[in-house]
């Protein structure tokens, strides 16, 4: 999980300028720039120049061949639950559930988050997306996860044309439909008006690579995700890999490529490494130096099965890590013209839950490993289908109890997968804390309905109020002493909301975690 640092000098000259200057790459001896960190061995090698297919008078000077060990790799696309796309993420970037569903992803062993970003967000609002990514790298840091951005992408809707009025309200999810609110970066409009938008497109890109040329925290730059053959993906492609790289970044550039010839996008030629998707059940492998940027969907896939497949052969980036309101535990086939009627009780994609809760525990076992997996700060949790804790609908783990999951049909519920409704439901969660020192600890319970919290089996929190609201008491723990915990929680209706935290000697209020995996049973 290191970032490769340069211990030779940089190869100059990467884009396109004069007949000469490409006449001299194409013509040049093949020369070699080696980087070492505890991630292997790491070199470019310059190769000639290729015309840009389709894009009359273009031309990309010779691509840097980087290779590289990817093998490190367990990544996620990261898109928070509570937004319908790329776009709202960074428009309405909210810290609070990053820092959260960032924080689930640690715990669950996931090691790189791929992020879309959006054109028209930089336009809209470019000092505060650029301040936003920069709070996002450090969250992500934190919870030692590398980070990879997505500049452009060729997949789904068309972006409303009043996107960038600062009023703009985004839409909510269509129920049974897939992505159903993700959008293209850019819109055909900017595709099809390309030179009144160059400057500004460039800039998106310079702006935000420069800002992190060298940093540590990025795994690598992609431009375009999923790149048709059109000739408009094809020159903007080709110019923001050469924007890229005239900052002198030392950070790799990839597009979605190939899997093999003919099989996938067009991006190879503009890729310092090859990366590729994987859907097909399990086709193809790859090498530790190309990248699975894309793969598992439940239609012929699992979580546990995509681990197995790659393990020891190159890394994965999974679509996704949250099942959420992008609507991506639908499947391809549930479109707008055949939508699904009902829940589905299998998402297509996505790992975890809002509230923090995965889908199968298979999966975070197969993502951290037996051994991690026994090791991990985990509660146990049970969702009742009743008020009452009668009807169980599932057993599951989760890293803490800090959630608001909204009232829409779906995600309005803790896990509609499992029959779990949106009202009238209630949770119980089993756990151990760990006090670091002997001395008095305030324990809170902001809720939206009845909240009970026992410590050690005594009742320490009871909130009866059917409202908002949140109660606190103190107690004595002994320092380095183990103590229960059971948390009870009862939904009616409204925005099921709980958040359980804790305060004490050297210790700040914070959502309180579990010392150990509760839920291995």
């Amino acid at each position: 999980m290191c970032h490769p640092q340069i211990i030779q000098s940089r190869i100059s000259g990467r884009t396109s300028g004069s007949a000469n200057f490409i006449h001299s790459l194409v013509t040049a001896t093949v020369r070699l720039v080696a980087f070492a960190g505890a991630c292997g061995l790491f070199a470019f090698v310059v190769r000639g120049t290729e015309p840009a297919a389709g894009v009359p008078g273009v031309a990309t000077a010779g691509a840097l061949e980087y290779k590289a060990d990817w093998r490190w790799v367990k990544g996620a696309v990261f898109v928070p639950t509570k937004y319908v796309n790329e776009a709202q993420q960074w428009d309405e970037y909210d810290p609070v559930i990053n820092e959260r569903e960032l924080h689930y992803a640690s715990v669950y062993g996931i090691n790189c988050v791929r992020v879309y970003l959006h054109f028209d967000i930089y336009l809209k609002k470019k000092a505060a997306l650029l301040a936003d990514i920069e709070d996002f790298l450090t969250r992500a840091d934190r919870q030692s996860i590398k980070t990879e951005l997505v500049f452009f992408d060729d997949c789904w809707n068309q972006p409303e044309a009043d996107l960038l009025s600062p009023d703009y309200k985004y839409p909510a999810p269509i129920f049974g439909v897939h992505n159903s609110r993700w959008l293209v970066s850019p819109g055909e409009n900017v595709r099809q008006h390309y030179a009144e938008y160059h400057d500004r497109l460039k800039g998106y890109v310079q702006d935000i690579v420069n800002a992190h040329r060298d940093d540590p925290r990025i795994a690598f730059w992609e431009t375009y995700n999923e790149p048709n053959k059109s000739p408009e993906t094809r020159r903007l492609m080709k110019d923001s890999y050469d924007w890229i790289h005239e900052t002198g970044t030392r950070i790799p550039v990839t597009a979605t490529g190939q899997a093999s010839p003919g099989q996938g996008f067009a991006g190879d030629p503009y890729s310092d490494f090859n990366s590729w998707h994987e859907y097909s059940n399990y086709d193809y492998t790859g090498k530790p130096d190309s990248l699975c940027s894309e793969c598992m969907n439940r239609s012929g896939q699992s979580v546990p099965g995509i681990v197995e497949h790659f393990k020891g052969k190159t890394g994965f980036i999974l679509w996704e890590f949250g099942i959420g309101r992008d609507n991506c535990r639908f499947t391809w086939a549930e479109d707008r013209e055949h939508p699904r009627t009902e829940e589905t009780p299998k998402p297509f994609h996505g790992v975890v839950y809002p509230d923090g809760h995965p889908w199968s525990v298979a999966d975070v076992k197969a993502l951290l490993g037996a051994e991690a997996f026994a090791k991990a700060p985990l509660w146990a949790v049970e969702y009742f289908k009743d008020s009452h804790f009668g009807e169980l609908g599932k057993k599951s783990v989760t890293p803490m109890i800090d959630f608001e999951l909204g009232t829409e049909r779906g995600t309005g519920s803790p896990d509609a997968s499992a029959g779990v409704p949106s009202e009238n439901f209630s949770v119980r969660w089993t756990g151990t804390v760990l006090p670091p020192a002997k001395g008095t600890y305030t324990f809170f319970a902001d809720g939206d309905n009845q909240v009970k919290v026992f410590v050690n089996d005594k009742l320490v929190l009871n909130k009866k109020t059917t409202s908002r609201g949140e109660v606190s008491r103190k107690i004595k723990l002994a320092g380095g002493q183990r103590a229960k915990v059971r948390v009870e929680y009862v939904h009616a209706t409204g925005n099921p909301t709980l958040h359980i935290a804790w305060s004490g000697p050297s210790l700040a209020r914070q959502i309180i975690t579990p010392d150990g995996n509760a839920g291995l049973d």
